[in-house]
């Protein structure tokens, strides 16, 4: 027969196991208890601040509208804002005196040719005078493609990718930029395309100094680049 002391002599390791057992066990799920309601504090406070932005107004951007029940598009849009663009170009403005315009011989075809077009442009300009500022080194670039999709599907992918590239490019350089997929001279297919598109954007902006093709499939990889 076993004696008290002797029998507690053997049992003591034994609960001490059992106590630090219970101890790691009690921590690990207080930690595990604190990173979830960590995780879960901050996705609730990511969902609110997305859902929630806040309406203080911004110096590059418009006034952001609280409440856009209580407020029309017209109370926020003024008329004015549409008849100037952000170069100060009025574009409501147009006077009653003839231009060549009015010329009933002009022709945005390529097959008439095109006589005295400083003169005319020298004059439209006197009659346009928000567009005089900066006439002399207004680019207005022009692009295009075939009007039918691309035989491999990423080829229309890639067009899309390049003319994003050329819009931020003007973008960041306050060019036009104008893309046309459309055959303006049937008997001019391919590359030659792009001469009825040049002849055609050149009547229609006389405000521009420089008209500027640049291909489908042509990136800027450097965007601080600038015409000499």
């Amino acid at each position: 027969m076993v004696s008290p002391e002797h029998s507690q002599f053997h049992t003591s390791p034994m609960a001490k196991s059992l106590v630090r057992g219970k101890a790691a066990s009690v921590f690990s799920e207080g930690v595990l208890f604190v990173g979830g309601a960590l995780v879960a504090f901050l996705l609730v406070w990511g969902i609110w601040s997305m859902a929630s932005p806040a309406s203080t107004p911004s110096p590059n951007f418009e006034r952001v509208v609280s409440d856009p029940l209580s407020t029309s598009v017209s109370d926020e849009i003024d008329s004015s804002d549409c008849a100037v663009d952000g170069q100060g170009v009025n574009l409501r403005h147009d006077p009653p005196d003839p231009t060549f315009y009015d010329n009933p011989k002009t022709s945005y075809k390529i097959g008439t040719p095109v006589k005295n077009w400083d003169e005319k442009r020298r004059e439209w300009l006197k009659l346009h005078p928000s567009f005089a500022a900066g006439a002399g080194e207004r680019i207005l670039m022009l692009t295009g493609s075939q009007p039918t999709p691309c035989k491999n599907p990423i080829g229309d992918h890639f067009l899309l990718r390049f003319f994003k590239n050329k819009v931020d490019y003007c973008r960041i350089h306050g060019y036009d930029i104008f893309y046309n997929n459309v055959l303006l001279q049937p008997k001019m297919f391919t590359f030659w395309a792009k001469l009825p598109v040049v002849r055609a954007a050149m009547m229609a902006h006389p405000e521009a100094e420089w008209i500027w093709w640049v291909d489908s499939d042509a990136a800027f990889t450097d965007m601080d680049f600038k015409l000499p």
